[in-house]
């Protein structure tokens, strides 16, 4: 009876827990898993001795010698995106969402045929993201002049109603399932590993959409690129941690991911409709567009190699400290799209078909890449009564987007470090313990973020404008309250 009931309350702080929350697409360091780790910023590499050790490192299981369950959850945030003059209107493009943080479900298990050994499991959201922003302008402006044709007529004459919009939207969902191991070597030192299992699941959209009217004729001009695809990898993270007394000190290694499988569809168009060619006298559309299914997909993690230390400074005050560094992954192919094409060049009502050659492949191209990067923090750990405990810490969370929003055919389209500090309190039970504390993450201003479009610069007969480059801001205020439940085993 009483592993039903422990069956049935992880399931439903499951259901509770596993919603859609925004961090970010290309950073390491976004979210942490555990109440004591959460608390501590992430710097626990080297003093991590919970069950969320299968992650942080998989050594420090072999110093947990009971059997247990433990899940716990949950940050409320608030987060902001703005994109100053993000479509050329001089007002921003903002992205606001509040969001819950899934949980964390870890245990260790000790088999009776290997006393000696810990076995662990974990399950938690690696990363999760959601960007969704619009804007739209309307005005009236002469984008194009007065058009004398050979017959005496005049098209465009005067002002033209313009209307332009974008929407742009980035959602990520990534799952990573573990099985760890880990065995004391020496009293005072373990060694372990975790094999993880890596479902991601991404969905990116950009939709640029222009509009000039007067009287008689209606221009446009529109491109639209999208994928949605799901990929499945394996990753291994191995690790060792050691006592010396007041000292602790972990050392992880994580591979680079191994693909297994996954599917994308992915399409694009590129627009034009009642552009003006005075060789002809004639107005004249082109069209590339192109959509394809049941693609074969490639998603990678980068080589990592962190080093953490924890040391007792008094016996009720710890200070803790974690670096880990980044492997550059070169630009690869996330897709690579089949050899159907429709591309159409047309003027007035003739239709001339010709091979759509690089440019409609490059349409539906999809690439990725990462910079190398390594990321600090600090924390402090400080006991106030016997049963609690206050936290403060730090963390440099270092963005690896190599594209810098240059390239919309990439995935990603931060720019920014991010820089997280995070206070909080725990409260200590005989069975479990509760987390509540804030975190507040500040992304640093660049000014390399390239805007959507620019349509306070039309003209010409230029729709979209030319864009620039502008800059972006991101700040968060994350509430944590995190709950856990040890359900011993015997």
């Amino acid at each position: 009876m009483k592993t039903l009931n422990c069956i049935t309350l992880l399931i439903f702080l499951m259901m509770i827990f596993s919603q859609l929350v925004f961090s970010q697409d290309h950073h390491y360091w976004s979210q942490q898993f555990g109440s004591r780790s959460a608390l501590m910023s992430g710097m626990v590499v080297g003093g991590v001795r919970d069950t969320s050790a299968g992650y942080y490192n998989p050594g420090a299981l072999g110093f947990i010698n009971k059997p247990s369950l433990s899940v716990s959850a949950n940050a409320y945030q608030l987060e902001r995106l703005s994109i100053d003059n993000g479509i050329g209107t001089g007002t921003s493009l903002d992205s606001d969402k509040i969001s819950i943080i899934p949980l964390l479900a870890s245990g260790t298990m000790i088999l009776k045929a290997f006393p000696t050994h810990t076995f662990g499991y974990s399950l938690l959201a690696k990363n999760q993201s959601s960007i969704d922003t619009s804007g739209r302008i309307e005005k009236n402006q002469e984008v194009f002049s007065d058009i004398y044709h050979k017959d005496g007529t005049v098209s465009f004459q005067g002002e033209e109603k313009f209307i332009g919009q974008v929407f742009a939207s980035s959602n990520v969902t990534e799952l990573w399932g573990g099985m760890s191991w880990a065995h004391k070597v020496r009293p005072n030192i373990s060694i372990g590993t975790t094999a993880f299992m890596a479902f991601r699941n991404q969905t990116q959209n950009q939709t640029t959409m222009a509009r000039a009217v007067n009287d008689t004729t209606i221009a446009s001009a529109d491109k639209m690129d999208y994928i949605d695809f799901w990929n499945i990898r394996l990753l291994l993270k191995f690790g060792v941690a050691a006592e010396f007394d007041a000292l602790k000190v972990g050392m992880t290694l994580t591979t680079p991911s191994r693909n297994l499988f996954g599917q994308a569809t992915v399409a694009g168009e590129n627009s034009k409709n009642n552009a003006y060619d005075p060789t002809q006298d004639k107005f004249y559309g082109n069209l590339i567009s192109n959509r394809q299914e049941n693609l074969d997909t490639t998603y990678r993690n980068p080589l990592s190699i962190a080093l953490g230390l924890e040391y007792a400074v008094t016996p009720k005050t710890n200070i803790a400290g974690t670096i880990e560094w980044f492997a550059k992954q070169k630009q690869y192919d996330v897709i690579t799209p089949g050899e159907h094409s429709f591309l159409r060049n047309i003027i007035v009502d003739e239709i001339i078909a010709f091979d759509a050659g690089s440019e409609e492949r490059e349409l539906l191209e999809f690439k990725d890449g990462a910079e190398s990067v390594v990321n600090v923090g600090a924390a402090i750990e400080h006991e106030y009564a016997k049963n609690i405990k206050g936290y403060l810490g730090f963390r440099v969370d270092h963005e690896s987007n190599p594209n810098n929003s240059e390239n919309r055919s990439s995935l990603g389209i931060t720019t920014w470090d991010i820089y997280h500090i995070t206070m909080g309190a725990m409260f200590k039970r005989k069975q479990s313990e509760l987390a509540v504390g804030f975190t507040y993450s500040i992304g640093r201003p660049q000014n390399n973020f390239l805007q959507f479009a620019n349509f306070g610069n039309i003209g010409n007969g230029s729709l979209s404008g030319e864009t620039q480059y502008t800059s972006a801001e991101y700040n968060a205020f994350t509430l944590i309250v995190g709950y856990t439940y040890f359900f011993s085993k015997r």
